[in-house]
């Protein structure tokens, strides 16, 4: 038998082959190497650093594959932006899209945390309030990701949906969202620039009773949408963004239209037209009493533009004839 030793490079040509191979490999690792890195997946981030809306830091590890969102509005803008298949766990109020309704239950005011922490979520998405609710900081203090959203007017919403496309590595999804609302939102806006009489709305979120209805004031996401649709808020000279107004206060300002948030309650133009003394008011003895879907306006998520775009048909018809 002869010695390895003994056996050239040319008389064994599965040593030839292996020698060749190993010198292609070496050269692709060279290669690699004079590149920065051993492959694309090196320079994939592992984690986003961002400032939520109560400043608080919080650092997202990536990938975010189970969701928890602690509000109807969140939920509104995960599915707007392709998320609904990462959401785990959902609030008792949270019934849009009709998928929504599938999720588990985690809730509502006040949620379930053992339930959610259970749920093993790599992103929970709170809503702030005043004061913020408990459950942020329980949350955090069980090792939980917390991504505040408080959303005070337009602006701030659209800063939010790009901060949660930030969040789970959907920017562009985010970015396109956000222009979409906003061309649209300029198309009413444009529609009602140039119209010479603005009608005063008197929004109506709780008649339940009548001679001391509640009604949105300013700062309130309402106000500001009625002025978007052509409209002047019957409260918006009022103290609070939330405020009781006198009925006799009311039937003295004469709203030319009134918008019934409270219409899922069961409140109808024909049992408005019925309140004692509201029968002189110019909006009930012209027809103009409408009821609406209150959580296109009250939910700061994507369907706030649908609110808007209703709100305009309600108060100016004729432009959209």
């Amino acid at each position: 038998m002869e010695k390895m030793s003994d056996i050239t490079y040319e008389e064994d040509p599965v040593f030839k082959h292996r020698v060749l191979l190993a010198v292609v490999v070496l050269a692709l690792a060279t290669g690699l190497a004079a590149c920065g890195g051993a492959g694309p997946e090196s320079d994939q981030p592992t984690s986003v650093t961002l400032t939520d809306d109560i400043g608080s830091t919080v650092e997202v590890a990536w990938p975010v594959e189970r969701i928890v969102s602690l509000a109807p509005s969140n939920t509104e803008i995960a599915f707007a932006l392709g998320l609904g298949d990462l959401l785990v766990g959902v609030t008792d109020f949270c019934d849009y899209p009709a998928e929504a309704l599938e999720i588990e239950k985690i809730g509502g005011v006040e949620p379930n945390l053992e339930q959610i922490v259970a749920l093993d979520p790599d992103l929970v998405l709170a809503i702030g309030g005043e004061p913020e609710p408990a459950s942020i900081g329980q949350l955090r203090d069980l090792g939980l990701t917390v991504l505040v959203l408080k959303p005070g007017d337009l602006e701030a919403l659209y800063q939010d949906i790009e901060l949660v496309g930030q969040a789970v590595g959907a920017e562009q999804e985010a970015e396109a969202l956000v222009s979409d609302m906003q061309e649209r939102i300029e198309a009413v806006t444009t529609l009602t620039a140039d119209v010479e009489e603005l009608p005063l709305v008197f929004y109506e979120l709780d008649g339940t009773d009548p001679s001391r209805p509640w009604t949105a004031g300013p700062g309130s996401w309402h106000d500001e949408f009625i002025r978007l649709a052509g409209g002047v808020n019957l409260a918006g000279d009022l103290d609070t963004a939330w405020v009781q107004i006198n009925a006799e206060e009311l039937v003295a300002r004469d709203p030319e239209v009134i918008v019934l948030g409270d219409a899922a309650w069961g409140v109808t133009p024909e049992s408005v037209a019925e309140r004692p003394g509201w029968d002189v008011i110019a909006a009930v003895q012209a027809g103009n009493v409408y009821p609406i879907d209150d959580n296109l306006i009250s939910r700061p998520g994507p369907r706030v533009v649908d609110g808007i775009e209703e709100l305009a048909r309600l108060i100016h018809p004729e432009l959209f004839d």
